[in-house]
């Protein structure tokens, strides 16, 4: 209600406009894109007025390499559109790489435009609170849809949001408003980090507290409950990183926890109806998930994908085969679908080719590399746990590409890139810049 009122004042300025358009925008994006991407977008445009009075975009150096891998993709696409010859017509159209610059060029954009939002602390620590609020629709509909059954569809605000849930079919898991299991365990992996460092949040106001706690464990319990190996990965690695010195001792709680869970799950002395429930629910698919029988149905492995990424990839390795290309391909030489390369370096590679994945992952990385030097070890005496969240999400957002991609989806990519110039702004603070 706060920032509704601040909207609608005459007295509100651009800059106090923009933040409040990209924090509710933040929280919408969960629930709705098209809402919150709307009021993200204006925001951003706000962004790139702001960031023009105070520094020119190419004097600005991280700027610059993201600008190259846009001219690279560019000129990529369209000499694949008109000038390299389509040796599969009947299966693939040049077009699709014309597409697909949509899914890099306007983020290397937000990276410069979503700063003035987020170039402070409390500007950052404001933007991970409004995320995780945003992230209660996803919990509501997604518990819902693995404990109830719920499938919608669900509207609000007189039919301006539609939900529309899939069924889980056996060993699917919890996916709420994303597309399948993977997505929603993406999406919360990037919000974990930042219930663990509200737990370190200094307050004595114990209604907050209850907050912070029930949004860590529920949360975290969605994570497991989307049985996404992926996800299950980041849940625990969240830990360590964030918390650090701590480490141990939360690690020795969450081994404690999860060793009581086990034993209500498996102890004849609490056998009853629930614990049959509870088995059946949760601990045979964790055991589905790493056993032979969890494997046997996989028409190929994440391996035989990789390798046949890397051949598609030296087939022309400067400019790419185009984007989309590699679900032709691949189904055309081994009559199985799959919807990508599984890794978002070799996709990158397939669609614009090696130069332009090459410098763009040389970048990201000296961002993780700077910032963590920033963030873990210039300060060793002063923590600061949203701003380690922030390098853990990113962290492993990233990682996590390499054996899957969910990049692709609209609400988990603008929120990566927010993430990114988040980094980029704890690397200027710490440089006095």
């Amino acid at each position: 209600m706060y920032y509704l009122k601040l909207l609608l004042s005459r007295k509100t300025d651009i800059n106090k406009l923009g933040e409040i358009l990209f924090l509710i925008g933040t929280f919408f994006l969960c629930s709705s894109l098209f809402i919150g991407g709307l009021l993200l977008l204006m925001a951003f445009v706000f962004g790139s007025f702001i960031q023009s009075k105070k520094i020119n975009f190419f004097k600005d150096r991280w700027n610059l390499p993201f600008f190259l891998c846009g001219l690279l993709i560019v000129l990529s696409a369209l000499i694949q559109k008109f000038v390299l010859p389509n040796n599969i017509p009947e299966i693939w159209d040049p077009n699709l790489s014309l597409l697909g610059m949509a899914n890099w060029i306007p983020f290397f954009w937000i990276f410069w435009a979503c700063q003035p939002f987020i170039n402070t602390k409390e500007k950052r620590k404001k933007f991970a609170l409004v995320l995780i609020s945003g992230t209660f629709p996803l919990l509501v509909t997604g518990f819902g849809q693995y404990f109830f059954g719920w499938t919608g569809p669900f509207e609000t605000l007189n039919g301006l949001i539609i939900w529309y849930q899939r069924p889980i079919i056996s060993p699917g898991g919890l996916s709420g408003l994303f597309n399948n299991q993977n997505y929603a365990g993406s999406w919360l992996n990037l919000v974990w980090p930042f219930c663990i460092a509200l737990i370190f949040e200094r307050t004595k106001n114990l209604y907050n507290k209850s907050i912070y706690i029930c949004f860590l464990v529920t949360i975290g319990l969605a994570i497991l409950l989307t049985f996404s190996r992926n996800a299950w990965v980041g849940f625990l690695i969240a830990f360590p990183l964030v918390i650090t010195q701590q480490a141990f001792l939360w690690l020795l709680i969450f081994f404690l926890i999860s060793a009581s869970i086990i034993i209500i799950l498996i102890s004849p002395i609490f056998s009853s109806e629930l614990q049959n429930i509870l088995r059946e629910l949760i601990l045979n698919k964790i055991i589905l998930e790493f056993s032979q029988e969890g494997y046997k149905n996989l028409d190929v492995t994440r391996l035989e994908i990789f390798k046949s990424a890397l051949d598609i990839i030296n087939s022309s390795p400067l400019l790419g085969i185009g984007a989309a290309s590699f679900t032709a391909i691949y189904e055309l030489e081994t009559n199985f679908y799959k919807g990508h390369s599984h890794n978002l370096l070799t996709e990158l590679a397939i669609s614009y080719g090696l130069p332009v994945t090459i410098i763009f992952a040389l970048t990201i990385l000296s961002i993780l590399a700077v910032s963590y030097y920033a963030i873990f070890l210039r300060n060793l005496k002063s923590i600061d746990y949203f701003e380690r969240a922030c390098w853990a999400s990113v962290f492993f957002f990233f990682l996590s590409q390499l054996v899957d991609i969910q990049y692709f989806d609209g609400k988990i990519s603008i929120i990566a890139w927010i993430l990114i110039a988040s980094l980029k702004k704890i690397i200027e603070k710490d440089s006095g810049i």
